[in-house]
């Protein structure tokens, strides 16, 4: 199934900066920088990427599940919600 919404453009912008936030990671680490400043950079990054799949969970959420067709076989709305709660586990 591909990426619910249209716009793709906010997502590639964010992984732009998350890939840049990376590239940033290993000159730190190259350059031997503080100990505590690589964890920051890494707490941010870390950050930077749960954002990401949160906007893509909120639009999978208002596109592809709010959109599912409400009437069908009922382990098909099992299913989708089964799903769900697989991603929520994962994100928290």
């Amino acid at each position: 199934m591909p990426l619910c919404g249209h716009d793709h453009t906010p997502l590639v912008h964010r992984i732009n900066r998350i890939e840049g936030q990376v590239k940033g990671l290993r000159k730190m680490v190259e350059d031997d920088r503080d100990c505590f400043d690589v964890l920051k950079q890494i707490a941010a990054t870390n950050g930077a990427v749960r954002a990401l799949g949160m906007a893509i969970l909120e639009e999978h959420l208002k596109g592809c599940i709010a959109g599912a067709p409400k009437e069908g076989h009922p382990g098909d709305q099992e299913e989708l919600i089964r799903q769900v709660v697989d991603l929520f586990n994962k994100f928290s």
